[in-house]
């Protein structure tokens, strides 16, 4: 009978550590998040669908445009190609909601 405690104890710390890894996993911040490298070149007001910004507390300021084939890139908005294009496409879906 002694024996099976330790079991029962080591069996319920295992299940809290779970639950906790669980838990944590869930609340993760991952890098699909925050831009760690940003593509370089403008892109196509015309194949970008959407935009998100990133978290502000990502390392770096980004923006994640989404295009047509589904790519997400991230890219830097401190980029003037970057604004303009943030604000067509603000444009484009103020004009298809009217």
């Amino acid at each position: 009978m002694p024996r099976l405690l330790p079991r029962a104890l080591l069996l319920g710390l295992l299940l809290v550590a779970c639950l906790q890894l669980s838990v944590m996993g869930n609340n993760a911040k991952g890098p699909q998040e925050c831009c760690f490298r940003f593509f370089a070149k403008p892109i196509p007001v015309k194949v970008i669908v959407s935009y998100e910004e990133t978290r502000s507390d990502c390392p770096k300021a980004g923006v994640i445009f989404t295009v047509k084939k589904g790519a997400r890139l991230c890219v830097d908005p401190g980029f003037k190609w970057v604004q303009n294009a943030i604000n067509r496409i603000d444009q484009l879906t103020v004009e298809a909601s009217t």
